[in-house]
């Protein structure tokens, strides 16, 4: 009864920490939380971060019980952690960029986490806890750092392969002049909503897999190497409409209302099919159990083909969930 009283007595005493330190964490990103919210709401390109928080609560549920079974003691470099995250929370307050505050968030979580219940727990969550970031709505001069580049490349590549599909196109930045008429490669046009918008579902995906921990690694890997040429293929398609139907139709409804979504749409079957891939893989490199003597009956080779597929899964399992 005594052991029963204090294992009650210590889960009181969690859950009354835990809800201080929600209580305070609640007020420390509550102005920022509003302005956050807000955004989500207003601006397209920023829909998919309404889904986040539920994302990553069905990733801290799938590994739940793992988190409950797990034997673990503090870490102390989880003050580390949580010290970096309440100084990058405190030069957002400094600075008013509450980009900062909401990059600091997963940080001081992961501080906390690492703290109270240490480094192999931390490792469990790590997941759910990173995919908060995909929840900050960052600014646009931001994403114009990053979407810079991909113009730029977008722009190149399309240059280099008109001319082999018979489209006469100079090149020039982020400009593609196709018979004296100019197409911008803007920053709408970089595919960079769609790499964040990929990345997310990339990360479902890789979730309900059974791949190993390298080859999740190679899925995410090759998740901006597929929006970059989801990216081109979609310039390309412009182009040969300007080509043959007039630049109108181009720049029109193709361009501003569903260029993104063939964008995001072709990159992710591909990545599903990337996926398959490593899939297929990963199953034919299950080393080959050793052979056997052949089984006497029909009984005997149903029981060793049940053990040699018991084996194979306990093997597949055991790497997906390194």
């Amino acid at each position: 009864m005594n052991s029963v009283t204090a294992t009650l007595r210590r889960h009181r005493t969690e859950a009354l920490w835990i809800g201080l330190v929600a209580a305070a964490l609640v007020g420390m990103y509550w102005e920022v939380g509003r302005v956050f919210l807000g955004r989500w709401f207003e601006d397209s390109a920023y829909y998919h971060c309404v889904v986040v928080p539920a994302i990553a609560g069905w990733f801290l549920w799938r590994r739940w019980e793992r988190l409950a079974s797990v034997d673990d003691s503090p870490w102390g470099r989880g003050f580390v952690l949580l010290a970096v995250g309440l100084l990058l929370y405190w030069a957002s307050a400094r600075t008013g960029v509450r980009m900062i505050a909401g990059v600091a968030l997963p940080i001081i979580l992961a501080g906390i986490v690492g703290t109270v219940y240490g480094s192999r727990t931390l490792k469990i969550a790590a997941v759910p806890i990173g995919l908060l970031v995909f929840a900050v709505p960052y600014p646009e001069h931001a994403i114009g750092m990053v979407a810079m580049p991909m113009q730029q490349v977008s722009a190149a590549i399309t240059g280099k392969l008109a001319p082999i599909i018979g489209l006469q196109v100079a090149q020039q930045g982020i400009n593609l002049d196709l018979h004296g008429f100019n197409f911008v490669v803007a920053q709408e046009c970089s595919g960079m909503h769609s790499l964040v918008a990929l990345l997310l579902t990339g990360f479902v995906l890789i979730e309900l897999s059974d791949l190993d921990r390298y080859r999740k690694v190679a899925a995410v890997v090759v998740i901006p190497p597929l929006v970059l040429f989801a990216n081109i293929v979609r310039l390309i398609v412009v182009l040969l409409l300007g080509e043959y139907f007039g630049p109108g139709l181009a720049l029109g409804a193709m361009v501003h209302g569903f260029s993104d979504i063939i964008v995001y749409f072709a990159a992710v079957l591909s990545f599903i099919l990337f996926i398959g891939w490593l899939y297929e893989t990963q199953r034919n490199s299950v080393p080959e159990l050793p052979a056997f003597a052949a089984p006497a009956n029909e009984v005997e080779a149903e029981r060793v083909t049940a053990s040699h597929e018991d084996a194979r899964h306990s093997y597949s399992t055991t790497h997906a969930e390194e």
